[in-house]
């Protein structure tokens, strides 16, 4: 009888001679005790082995060691070298108390080279043989020894040769056509000019691959700026015939600009606004004709020599003399127009994609085909959208509050990425990038960087000038409790909800972020809670205007108010049982001033509001003043009355806004487009100046755009003024 010197199983081979175990020709390290078991196991596939019967073969009687740990030691180590485990067994059962029990299929070779092989727990009977005899109690059946012929082996070789060419060929592929993860290598700034250069990302800039164009605010007015894609010393696009032009867009070969009126200047002959095309280096214009009645955006046709435009929701193009009109699409009804206007089309001509309500963007071909949103599984609010000249890469915004991060998309063609291939973040903090634009070949970013920073200032009536307050601290929407001890602020720009003694010791968080950006809090009548406004900026809700309370010492907000009225710019009436609200601002009726009893929730209509928003409940119960749905105008409410009446507008004024009471109910403080703060005595609408803001650059703590002010409880004005920077930057890209 001959004993078995070889064991084959699954991908090892067990050489009982050597005591050496081998896995597709490598040899493991494995050696000792653990070898010893495997062998017993191996000489009885299928059947228990008892940890007695292991423990005989492993030690004598005279012996003496830990069985039980060191005997689990070997198992274990041997399920660790087979890539075995006890939950999801392939090679060794474990049976409790009792032992252990191999299971996969075993073949044995005899020192005579002669092959024997056993499947556990086959169903087939095979006829035994004498080798298999000799060995009864392996129950394994002996098979002659199988020779491979020589036109087999070349095929065999042909095989396998083919199949590693394939597999090269294809891993080469691969490599080359990949989805690359796009990574920011560097960032490097190009300007140094202290000059506003986007609000809030509705400006655009291009580039030719040499220079990079821009809109910048050069006084109060808007210029079309140029540096170098290397940086360097700014200069200006020359446009005599054009008041406040800003970038659209720049044609394929970069001898051309795109560029418009903005329409709230109100500067174009037909109070509408125009576009014009800009020929490179040397600024000669030609006005584009309305097709559309009224155009919001323009861009030009890639491929063509085309130009884009909406009209009534729906995407045509022309000629540049009107010739060659026709239609290429409707947009949907979520199309997002009062957001921003700016859709872009790939460079192939083929794609479009456009904002969407919600903060979405929404993609589709340019025929209007195949409808669908842009990586709907993001779970931020997105807006802008660029393509680099080659196709390659989209990047757009996150939109967080008044920050911004930048990310991107690869969208090189290929045989393996999907359509919408994994978003990737480029930016994050601290500086935001609000409006960017790529390279042509994908290299580069462009992008407006902006750090934010404000400065409280108030304003010193003796000596006519604004100076810091509270240290100049970066927050707004002071207010004083009613024991003159705390204020309640909102931080910028991060736009939280803060607590702290008047003279800035005892800070405390009372918002997170989560809550959304918080503006205009005021103190409740009695110190015990604070009432605030909140916007929380998610694609994922409509009704994002909501009004809190929350304990002046911290705790949970209490909603009181929410819903598609997109309540804003709550206050308290003076007895703490009321508050006076109004609904989305800037949008005509739609809005209107209600006032909510606290106890039961209700709301009521105040008569004759319908268009009116942002109203303030006089300190002393008799008024409510608002402004009108056309930001023009300012109101007052007589309760005594029941009537509204109307202040006086000054002169050269297009918007009025933030009115403030008065400590003692007797003024209506207002600031206008130009930055000066007016008071309207209520008993005669008497309006004066009395403060000039013009040459400060004012923020509103809400946005960057915009203004805002307010008064001390002396009635002295507060501003919060930008200290932030505005730069172009170069970021270099990498893919890996």
């Amino acid at each position: 009888m001959q004993t078995a010197r070889k064991f084959r199983f699954g991908a090892f081979e067990l050489d009982r001679q050597t005591s050496e175990l081998w896995k597709n020709g490598i040899r493991i390290k494995l050696q000792g005790q653990p070898i010893a078991v495997l062998s017993l196991l191996l000489e009885h596939p299928g059947e228990l082995v008892t940890r007695e019967e292991l423990r005989k073969h492993l030690w004598s009687e005279d012996t003496f060691v830990d069985f039980e740990h060191s005997l689990n030691t070997h198992v274990k180590k041997l399920r660790q070298v087979l890539d075995d485990n006890a939950e999801t067994r392939r090679y060794i059962e474990t049976l409790p108390r009792r032992g252990y029990r191999f299971l996969a299929p075993v073949e044995i070779v005899s020192n005579e080279s002669s092959r024997v092989s056993e499947n556990v727990g086959s169903s087939v009977p095979t006829a035994p043989s004498s080798e298999a005899q000799a060995l009864p109690s392996q129950r394994l059946i002996a098979l002659p020894e199988q020779q491979t012929s020589p036109p087999t082996l070349r095929r065999h070789k042909y095989i396998v040769t083919s199949a590693i060419v394939l597999a090269v060929i294809l891993t080469a592929l691969y490599w080359f056509y990949r989805p690359r993860t796009p990574v920011v290598i560097g960032i490097h700034q190009l300007t140094q000019t202290g000059h506003l250069k986007s609000l809030m990302g509705v400006h655009q800039l291009v580039t030719d691959g040499t220079r990079v164009y821009f809109d910048q605010l050069d006084g109060d007015r808007w210029r079309i700026a140029q540096v170098s894609v290397r940086g360097g010393d700014v200069s200006y696009v020359p446009t005599p015939l054009i008041p406040d032009p800003r970038v659209a867009d720049i044609s394929a070969d970069g001898s051309e600009l795109l560029i418009f009126n903005d329409l709230s200047f109100k500067h174009s002959a037909d109070g509408q606004c125009a576009f014009w095309i800009i020929q490179l280096p040397s600024g000669q214009a030609q006005r584009l004709p309305d097709w559309a009645g009224g155009l919001t955006w323009m861009q030009f046709l890639p491929g063509s020599n085309q130009i884009t435009y909406v009209k009534q929701n729906q995407l045509y193009a022309a000629n540049r003399d009107g010739t060659g009109m026709h239609q290429l699409m409707t947009f949907p009804a979520n199309y997002s127009l009062s957001l921003w206007p700016q859709y872009t089309i790939s460079p192939d001509g083929k794609l479009v994609r456009f904002p969407a309500r919600l903060w979405q963007i929404w993609q589709s071909n340019l025929e209007g085909s195949r409808l669908r949103q842009f990586l709907p599984q993001f779970p931020e609010a997105m807006y802008g959208g660029r393509w680099s000249g080659d196709g390659k890469i989209y990047i757009f915004d996150q939109l967080v509050y008044t920050g911004t991060s930048l990310w991107a998309v690869n969208e090189r063609a290929s045989l393996f990425r999907t359509f919408d291939s994994k978003p990737v973040q480029l930016t994050n903090g601290p500086i935001a990038f609000p409006a960017a634009t790529v390279s042509r070949d994908g290299r580069k970013i462009f992008a407006v960087g902006e750090s934010l920073r404000g400065e409280l200032n108030v304003y010193d009536a003796g000596a006519r000038q604004f100076r810091p307050y509270l240290g100049g601290m970066s927050g707004a929407f002071i207010d004083h409790s009613p024991d003159g001890q705390w204020i309640t602020y909102v931080s910028f720009p991060d736009g939280t909800l803060w607590r702290s003694r008047v003279n800035g010791g005892e800070r405390q968080q009372l918002t997170t972020p989560a809550v959304g950006v918080i503006f205009s809090p005021r103190w409740s009548p009695d110190g015990r809670f604070i009432l605030f406004n909140a916007w929380q900026v998610d694609r994922r809700i409509d009704d994002y205007k909501k009004i809190y309370m929350i304990p002046a010492g911290g705790g949970a907000p209490l909603l009181l108010v929410s819903g598609d009225f997109q309540p804003a710019d709550a206050s308290w009436s003076p007895d703490g049982k009321s508050i006076a609200y109004g609904g989305v601002s800037g949008v005509g009726d739609a809005s209107e001033v209600r006032i909510l009893d606290i106890s039961t929730r209700q709301s009521r209509t105040v008569t004759g509001s319908k268009g009116m928003f942002g109203p303030r409940w006089s300190p002393d119960g008799r008024y409510i003043v608002a402004e009108s749905g056309d930001e023009k105008r300012i109101l007052l409410y007589s309760f005594v009355a029941n009537r509204w009446s109307e202040f006086p507008t000054p002169a050269n004024t297009t918007e009025m806004g933030w009115p403030t009471w008065s400590h003692d109910s007797r003024y209506v403080y207002a600031m206008n487009n130009a930055h000066k703060i007016y008071r309207y005595r209520v008993t005669d609408s008497r309006v004066e100046e009395v403060a000039d803001a013009s040459e400060l650059a004012v923020l509103s703590p809400v946005f960057r755009w915009g203004f805002w002010f307010q008064l001390t409880p002396d009635d002295r004005i507060l501003v919060l003024v930008d200290r932030g920077t505005d730069e172009l930057y170069s970021l270099d890209l990498d893919y890996r």
